[in-house]
């Protein structure tokens, strides 16, 4: 190997060391801590989190989403969980009056606040 090649090969270590390292620093979600609880203050489109009781839960007519009405605060929120996202599975494990922690991007529909689910994992029992 020559003296160049080496060099453009250190360069080259270089340069993906540093994305790595600022893609970890500026990393939204888990990794950084930036998932804040639900509060009065919360925008749409932030990731937040709920703990509360299943107050109810049904499978949409169309797509087979599930939505669950979580107990928060002095109202109940919606949870918004796609089928692609374990629907399905979560209808059969998740009972109303369990539990349950949520972790989800704050939207609104047809006028109301609910939290869609991104991954199957960001809803579990407590």
């Amino acid at each position: 190997m020559e003296k160049e090649e080496k060099i453009v090969g250190v360069l080259l270590v270089m340069a993906i060391l540093s994305l790595a390292v600022a893609y970890f620093t500026y990393l939204p979600g888990e990794l950084t801590g930036d998932i804040q609880p639900l509060t009065d203050s919360s925008g749409l489109g932030e990731k937040v989190f709920v703990e509360g009781e299943v107050l109810s839960k049904r499978l949409t007519y169309t797509g087979d989403h599930l939505i669950l009405e979580v107990g928060h605060r002095t109202q109940p929120i919606a949870v918004f969980i796609p089928n692609n996202k374990g629907a399905e599975e979560m209808n059969e494990r998740i009972s109303r009056g369990d539990q349950v922690h949520v972790t989800g991007i704050l939207e609104e529909y047809e006028g109301e606040l609910e939290i869609v689910v991104q991954k199957e994992k960001d809803v579990r029992i407590t």
